[in-house]
């Protein structure tokens, strides 16, 4: 008797921190792929034993030198359906509050932005950083 398994999916999780200051939200350039070139929130991938805001916490200082004292979840999203990744992957959305530090780029982030809702218009920002951008503002005023 022959059984047949078929393979599990794969899920990564990533985490993405919302910093904003007044009507300026802070990204990056990203330096790896995928979407090397495009502007985000910070963030990246969960390491193996690590909880959702600690990776939150750990990227965020890896990426631009700050830290926050506040994460409050905003959301979950598949970004596997804008076919990047091939994979499900699973990204929380974290809005970082208290925000202290010397800001610089760090690790794949090339540069650091503040850049309002009109700005990113202007710059390649992936699909999803300029929906939670609305988002916040709208929930935030």
């Amino acid at each position: 008797m022959t059984q047949d398994i078929s393979p599990l999916p794969l899920i990564a999780h990533g985490v993405s921190m919302i910093c904003r200051n007044e009507d300026r939200f802070l990204l990056v350039k990203r330096g790896k792929e995928p979407l090397k070139g495009s502007f985000a929130f910070p963030g990246g991938g969960v390491e193996a034993g690590e909880g959702g805001e600690e990776a939150a916490h750990r990227e965020l200082m890896e990426e631009t030198g700050l830290r926050c004292d506040t994460l409050r979840l905003v959301d979950t999203i598949d970004l596997s359906k804008e076919g990047l990744y091939g994979k499900t992957y699973n990204l929380s959305i974290y809005r970082a509050l208290d925000l202290s530090g010397q800001e610089q780029a760090g690790d794949d982030a090339v540069s650091l932005h503040w850049l309002t809702v009109e700005d990113m218009l202007n710059y390649p920002v992936t699909v999803s950083t300029l929906a939670f951008a609305r988002r916040i503002l709208q929930e935030e005023g």
